[in-house]
């Protein structure tokens, strides 16, 4: 129990690192169950990011998984009126845990997150755990404890809870410095490069930071080794090749990532600004809470004074005292500068958390504390001595407003209750020489594993509370209310005749939460193309353009055949209103331009028939309610709609009694644009004016284009031509779409789905072509006699990624059966 050398050293790793993952997964149930949030309170855990993006795309996958969802890994046609799949899969739901969500009931798929989060948290414990005895022999309790003040560092609670994605990277840290280990001792070829695989598709983002890491991490032990420097060479491009053959196995999801993120709509980068010393400095300890605004350290005060007594320590060689701490020291700096630090981020500063990388140091400092302690433990001149260091952490840190009530109380403790245990155990090994004292230093290897529990639970208790404060938009869990509005909208859904639409009242992403298939989709990978076609058509947008709005309007309804529509009353009351529309797959007799001068045009163009009167208007301060007055002429009992995309405030026609939000935004840059609303029919006179009262800066009104009077009667006769002229059947595969048009069929099939790089359609089972874009929707030209169209969707760069995976395996198996047939031949 005291530590040593084992003579199973695979066998002596399975205890510690069952510890460490049992132990994290009772830390952060214990500080859910204290703070009420679900499962086991009716507090939502889905704050920010977690309910508004990745529980819907769970449930996508879930759905995915058992045939229900319209599309497959490749393609998506719930959302965004059609986009890809497989880069969304890739950057969000890429890790094999992922798939554990089809063992869950649909309506507890926040359980199902629930258990996925704490599954990668006890993963990262014990590989953690299993790295530390294998970097070198030393007390299992130890390596058990260390692992688990990784699995619930400040960087695991404060920022990978809520984006359970980044917790791959969590876990990939230690497996990728396993990888070196594995290059230096010529062992396990194959499975190193089947580990970088692995979490280069779980999560590329974070395993580019590992991979950075585990070059760190090498060079450290190639600095501190006893090999010759022949073989420590060998190890490096072992190293080396492990993790090129890795990353090229990953091809068939990494490229068509790497595709749609040219293809994604661009958000402006953010401004890295080094956070003060002292505050820098208080993330490291106990109870301090700063989520995207400063890195998260925290990895436990035991971990930490263990850290902190290596340059203390005479056990350990000065050599590798000095790399170590240089390394250390390295990493800690290049956080504070702005080129070390946009290259962690792959040169592109995040403009959300800044130091999405802060788990590298609570990794690296994990394996300083093992070093420090792996030969012997501690004797009291270095106990002392990180005492006093931590101590001084302490004085710079005092005053920083990231710590919160009791932080110092809970710091000094944990030190001296951790000093006292592990100088009893010094004592103890000291004085009983040659006699086998067992229950004694059991009794205080306990002590600090109580420690670490009570501190490291109490510590994510503070850090949720606090970052649900400061993250204040949360989702609730799935609920009844949930259950009746998915029941709702999939009792509407005749899905290809036409679109059933949810909404995004709940989050953007309800087309994946709820059912259905509408505008709403949120993710980093929006494709450009797909945010400028509905801006120009008038929908809304949040998140910089990634995360689009549905707009309830019918003539877009018309042109993307919304047939059933969902609308949520007051009390959370669903209902659903249903109207004709168009098939999704029409016929034009020619491609006309689709460069509109606003949006009214925009939509009349994809439409094929005006339907708007578009007047001029002078604008006026208003006296009435409002700050600006738009007035204009119309013919009498049209409908007068208003689209002013870049104003924040609210408008409504002039005596109206209802005003509609404006929900434009610049902070920083333009972070979201307002939809298209209704004001109201156009009276008797014919004079519409419409009020705007601003809520924040009076801008953004145009001088043009702002109001739209549309005429409900010539927008039923141009859906009554469309319906007579266009398909009479559609079918819908998971990533493909055929439509049978009425005999003698002339000019364009235009399909109501976005044209996006990897459609191919043929008519008549001609050549497949790329086709036409008509106003960024997918336009077949139709040839000869043809009376049917058939279209294919392959995520760009799929087919490369598959044939780099093809040639990565074929080498690495080659690599594998030579060094096989070497060794068989000694």
């Amino acid at each position: 129990m005291d530590g040593g050398a084992e003579q199973d050293p695979r066998r002596s790793a399975l205890l510690p690192a069952l510890v460490a993952g049992v132990l994290v997964a009772a830390v952060f149930a214990a500080s859910g169950f204290i703070r009420g949030t679900f499962p086991f309170g009716s507090l939502s855990r889905s704050t920010n990011d977690l309910g508004t993006q990745y529980i819907p795309f769970f449930a996508h996958l879930c759905d995915v998984l058992h045939g229900r969802a319209q599309g497959d890994l490749l393609f998506n046609w719930q959302s965004a009126f059609g986009v890809g799949f497989l880069a969304d899969y890739g950057v969000d739901l890429g890790s094999p845990l992922s798939l554990l969500v089809g063992l869950f009931p649909r309506d507890q798929i926040d359980l199902a997150v629930y258990v996925i989060t704490v599954l990668k948290l006890s993963l990262a414990a014990a590989a953690m755990a299993v790295l530390l005895l294998k970097m070198s022999p030393g007390p299992r309790w130890v390596a058990a404890i260390l692992g688990a003040s990784y699995g619930v560092c400040g960087w695991a609670i404060d920022d990978g809870a809520y984006v359970p994605m980044w917790l791959d990277g969590l876990i990939a840290l230690p497996m990728f410095f396993l990888v070196a280990e594995w290059s230096l001792r010529r062992t396990n070829r194959l499975l190193s490069v089947l580990v970088v695989a692995v979490f280069w598709v779980s999560n590329f983002y974070t395993a580019y930071m590992a991979t950075i890491a585990a070059g760190l991490y090498l060079i450290a032990r190639v600095l501190t080794s006893d090999l010759t420097w022949w073989l420590r060479l060998r190890g490096v491009v072992r190293h080396g090749i492990a993790f090129v053959l890795g990353i090229a196995l990953a091809g068939p999801i990494l490229l068509p990532i790497f595709a749609a993120n040219d293809d994604a709509t661009p958000s402006p980068s953010g401004i890295f600004t080094p956070s003060p010393v002292d505050i820098f400095l208080s993330r490291l300890l106990p109870l301090s809470e700063g989520v995207g605004r400063t890195a998260s350290l925290y990895v436990g005060t035991a971990a930490l004074l263990l850290a902190l007594t290596l340059p203390f320590n005479k056990f350990v060689p000065i050599r590798t005292k000095l790399v170590w701490i240089v390394t250390t020291a390295a990493i800690a700096l290049s956080f504070r500068w702005t080129p070390t630090q946009e290259m962690w981020h792959g040169f592109d500063t995040p403009n959300g958390s800044q130091y999405r990388e802060a788990f590298v140091l609570c990794g690296v400092l994990i394996v300083v504390a093992w070093i420090s302690v792996a030969a012997r433990v501690p004797g009291p001149l270095a106990l002392l001595g990180g005492g006093a260091l931590l101590a001084v952490i302490a004085v710079l840190s005092d005053g920083s407003p990231l710590l919160t009530d009791h932080a110092m109380t809970v710091l000094i403790a944990s030190g001296a209750v951790t000093i006292a245990a592990l100088g009893t155990i010094w004592v103890v090994r000291r004085f009983a020489a040659g006699r086998r004292v067992k229950w004694p230093i059991a009794a205080a290897f306990a002590v600090v594993m109580a420690v670490v529990a009570v501190e490291t639970t109490w510590t994510a208790v503070v850090t949720d509370e606090e970052r649900a404060k400061l993250l204040s938009s949360s989702v609730p869990p799935w609920n009844q209310h949930q259950t009746e509005r998915s029941e709702a909208i999939q009792g509407a859904n005749a899905w290809p005749q036409y679109r059933a639409d949810p909404g995004t009242s709940v989050t953007p992403n309800d087309p994946m939460l709820l059912g259905g298939q509408g505008a709403g989709l949120y993710s980093s990978l929006l494709p450009y193309s797909v945010n400028q076609t509905l801006t120009g058509l008038g929908f809304g947008w949040t998140g910089y353009g990634r995360a689009s709005d549905d707009l309830e309007h019918p003539v877009t309804d018309a042109i993307f055949s919304i047939g059933a529509r969902m609308h949520l009353e007051a009390g959370g009351k669903e209902t659903i209103t249903r109207s004709q529309v168009p098939p999704l797959v029409t016929v034009r007799r020619r491609l006309g331009a689709t460069a509109a001068s606003n949006a009214f045009v925009a939509q009349e163009r994809l439409l094929g028939t005006q339907v708007y009167e578009v007047p001029e208007y002078r604008g006026s301060k208003s006296i009435t309610g409002g700050d600006v007055k738009l007035v204009g002429r119309c013919t009498p009992g049209t409908t007068a709609f208003l689209h002013q995309p870049r104003v924040s405030g609210a408008a409504r026609l002039t005596d109206g009694e209802q005003w509609h939000e404006l929900t434009a935004s610049r902070r920083p840059g333009i972070n979201t644009n307002s939809e298209m609303v209704r004001l109201g029919t156009v009276p008797a006179s014919g004079v519409v004016s419409a009020e705007i009262k601003f809520s924040g800066s009076p801008s953004g009104i145009t001088a043009t284009g702002a109001l739209g009077c549309l005429d409900e009667q010539r927008l039923a006769k141009a859906v009554r031509m469309l319906r007579l002229s266009g398909a009479t059947d559609v079918e819908v595969g998971g990533h493909s779409i055929s439509a049978t048009l009425p005999p003698g069929t002339q000019g364009y099939a235009v399909i109501a789905v976005p044209k996006l790089p990897g459609w191919k359609c043929s008519a008549g089972g001609g050549k497949a072509q790329t086709p036409r874009d008509y106003g960024g929707l997918v336009a077949v030209q139709l040839t000869g006699n043809a009376d049917r169209i058939d279209c294919t969707y392959t995520p760009p760069g799929l087919r490369r990624g598959l044939a780099l995976g093809a040639v990565a395996a074929a080498i690495t198996l080659g690599l594998v059966l030579f060094g096989r047939l070497r060794r068989s031949r000694r």
